[in-house]
């Protein structure tokens, strides 16, 4: 009588602990998922990032905002780091 309960119970736990590990495998490839996407994402914004900083799209921007290109352009000092 023991043995057969021992046995329920030991079936019950490792049903339990299965369903448990099933649960973490699954999570752990959803998150996986969502860090792939993320890296596209990321690597897309990056590509997207130097393409408007890219030199010959920058002189585009300056002439559809009409700005002028300062010559002798003056340039802020902090004062602890001239001084030494």
């Amino acid at each position: 009588m023991y043995f057969a309960g021992a046995m329920l119970v030991l079936m019950v736990a490792g049903i339990y602990f299965y369903n448990l590990n099933v649960s973490l495998k699954y999570g752990v490839s959803m998150q996986e998922k969502e860090i792939r996407q993320l890296e596209t994402a990321n690597a897309d914004l990056r590509n997207e990032m130097y393409r408007i900083l890219d030199v010959r799209n920058l002189s585009v921007v300056i002439q559809k905002r009409n700005l002028i290109q300062d010559k002798n352009p003056d340039y802020l000092e902090y004062a602890m780091l001239t001084n030494r």
